[in-house]
């Protein structure tokens, strides 16, 4: 099982591309293809899952009961923004407008390692959360 580690700053071009560093893009999987679904994270952040994680919590997530309001609120606020992004030839992945301005990312943005997923974050909200942490 792959393992994404570490935190790196990077810039974000007036495309919404960001370059994902080698040491994670190396933890995707060929069955991932070269593929994330990027949503809304907790605490502000962007949360990118390789393809193949982000089956199992869709499998999960269409296992909750969906006559509970607080189970279509959780669908809603998380799905009704999320992007499948597939990295270019370069290791860009182009994120859509709407996540960045989510998450207060403007032109750089902080890339952290979360074991199984990666997560994007505006720089001072990152360095404010750390120091708590």
């Amino acid at each position: 099982m792959s393992q994404f580690l570490g935190e790196f700053e990077v810039p974000v071009d007036d495309k919404g591309r960001v370059f994902i560093p080698a040491e994670l893009r190396r933890e995707l999987l060929p069955e991932d293809g070269d593929t994330v679904v990027v949503v809304r994270g907790l605490d502000g952040c962007l949360t990118a899952y390789p393809q193949r994680i982000w089956g199992g919590i869709a499998k999960r997530m269409m296992e909750m009961p969906q006559t509970e309001q607080r189970v279509r609120l959780y669908y809603r606020g998380m799905l009704s923004q999320a992007a499948k992004v597939k990295l270019d030839k370069q290791g860009r992945a182009a994120l859509t407008r709407k996540l960045l301005e989510r998450a207060g990312i403007s032109d750089r943005m902080i890339i952290i390692g979360a074991l199984d997923k990666l997560e994007f974050w505006d720089p001072n909200t990152w360095h404010t959360y750390i120091q708590q942490a």
